[in-house]
């Protein structure tokens, strides 16, 4: 166990770096957990992560504005939520001295249609934003719809990621994000329901993946000359009950707490270098662990000393910003591993690795990108414990016992069009790709010494093309047409498209 007196070395040495790179980076550029590069293929208008777009406050007279403040304003928002053109108004907005705040009501239609299984989403909600001085900051979005058509076929749509509720004809659907957060040059502390993608990657983070439904969270991080101390404690949801009450109705809602884990150490010895390490925790069926709140310590560490029971990683990294403005990124997550055991073929040598380089032109941007995972990587033997928030895996959105290559064109064209489209290749191994799997259960009497091989089981290929393409030609009218197609036996194809009204 560490002492107190014990960390007064590290803390120093600490101080004296930071000192001595001050002049390197004095300032913090978003969150170590908002990564600069991420896939743009959309698959509807209400998945993205709100987490990377600013709000933009228009300039706007002073108090409350509204269409029905007078009959001009009245007419002039009705022309301009038909016509071409940029916002001008909203439905709310609020100036008073260094306090900004917008309201805006929102409503849309989603279509799928997935060979003859075709579906429909018909939604309304709304988005609030405030900013009070330079340093505080407020967003709040929420949405609730339906799903009509082919019901089996739209358990499957990728909003459907947490809690929905399926009638006779008609699926019910609602979620919520928001923050509020005070943000410095020199720290963050902020308490929000979202998501966060750790580590620059288009096809899928191999450390902490948004392609989940939100959670609630805290995040706090701090920098000082070169160095940033980033940490994030969040609160997931289990994947199932634990049946444990002779009430039936009662067990169906005892999902276990559960919650994950991060801390983050990012150096910038160079203005173009970033080189980062941290580690994930996951853990749960007990209250909040004040062991995971402190940033500083060495988490496995302290793992071993409550008895082995949560499910610890490892992780680190590179972004290298190369001449023409070219990125070099790499990423490298330890599942577990055993020092003498390392460079052998033992199950437990559970790792992920990936790499990419994503370069901007005249033309658009492109990016290339390669992702390894070893069979069993995120999986752990007990319910809680399992990387996984509400149903989907934390980790590498394509699971384990694959690899992975992926190409990204990102073009827009003029300020009203962009054209994205993924092309993936995958070799998968059937054996070890689960993450729900319990390995206690697979290695029974063998944990010690069972081997396991890359690709290990049937061997399959997988390709993949996704593209969208986003149009605004309305100032507060958005569309979105694309197409997903993925072949492993036989072509499958998932056409969709949405529009969204925005006021």
């Amino acid at each position: 166990m560490l002492t107190r007196k014990s960390n007064y070395p590290v803390a120093l040495c600490l101080i004296v770096l930071c000192l001595g790179f001050g002049f390197v980076h004095a300032q913090m550029t978003g969150s170590a957990f908002q990564s600069q590069l991420h896939t743009q293929v959309r698959n509807s208008l209400l998945d993205d992560n709100p987490s990377w777009y600013e709000h933009d406050y228009l300039s706007m007279e002073q108090g409350l504005s509204h269409p029905l403040k007078s009959f001009t304003l009245f007419k002039d928002a009705i022309a301009e939520a038909f016509l071409p053109g940029q916002p001008k108004q909203n439905l709310f907005s609020y100036r008073h001295g260094a306090l900004a705040a917008d309201f805006n009501f929102l409503a849309g239609f989603e279509a799928d249609f997935i060979d003859d299984l075709d579906y429909g989403f018909i939604y309304k909600g709304w988005r609030l934003n405030a900013q009070a001085g330079d340093h505080l900051c407020l967003h709040t979005h929420w949405y609730n719809g339906a799903f009509h058509g082919d019901l089996d076929a739209a358990e499957t749509d990728p909003l459907v990621d947490g809690y929905y509720k399926r009638f006779e004809n008609h699926i019910q659907l609602d979620n919520l994000s928001g923050e509020i957060g005070y943000y410095h040059d020199l720290g963050t502390l902020a308490i929000g329901r979202g998501r966060f993608q750790a580590g620059n990657t288009i096809s899928g983070s191999i450390i902490l993946s948004d392609r989940v439904n939100d959670y609630g969270y805290f995040l706090a991080e701090g920098q000082m000359g070169a160095f940033r101390l980033s940490m994030l404690h969040a609160s997931l949801m289990a994947d199932s009950t634990y049946s444990i009450y002779n009430d039936p109705l009662m067990d169906p809602k005892n999902y276990p707490d559960k919650f994950i884990a991060l801390h983050q150490l990012s150096f910038y010895p160079w203005d173009n270098t970033e080189l980062f390490a941290g580690e994930t925790v996951v853990y749960g069926n007990r209250s909040l662990d004040l062991n995971y709140l402190l940033p500083n310590s060495f988490w496995r560490a302290v793992e071993h000393n409550l008895d082995d029971r949560d499910n610890v990683m490892i992780y680190m990294g590179l972004n290298q910003m190369l001449p023409h403005d070219l990125l070099l990124y790499a990423q490298l997550a330890l599942d577990e591993f055993s020092y003498s055991k390392i460079f052998s073929s033992w199950w437990g040598n559970k790792y992920a690795i990936q790499g990419g380089l994503s370069l901007p032109t005249d033309f658009g941007k492109f990016s290339l990108e390669a992702t390894a995972v070893r069979p069993y990587t995120y999986g752990h033997f007990m319910m809680h414990t399992r990387y996984s928030h509400d149903g989907r895996l934390l980790g590498y959105a394509q699971g384990s016992n694959v690899l992975d290559i992926s190409l990204e064109a990102n073009v827009p064209w003029r300020n009203y069009l962009d054209w994205d489209t993924q092309l993936s290749w995958r070799k998968r191994g059937s054996i070890g790709n689960d993450w729900t799997e319990n390995y206690h259960e697979t290695f029974v009497g063998t944990i010690d010494n069972a081997t396991a091989h890359w690709f290990e089981g049937i061997v399959s290929h997988e390709y993949q093309v996704k593209s969208s393409l986003s149009i605004l030609l309305m100032a507060h009218h958005k569309f979105l047409v694309g197409l997903d197609s993925l072949k492993q036996d036989d072509w499958q194809h998932r056409l969709f498209a949405a529009w969204q009204f925005d006021f």
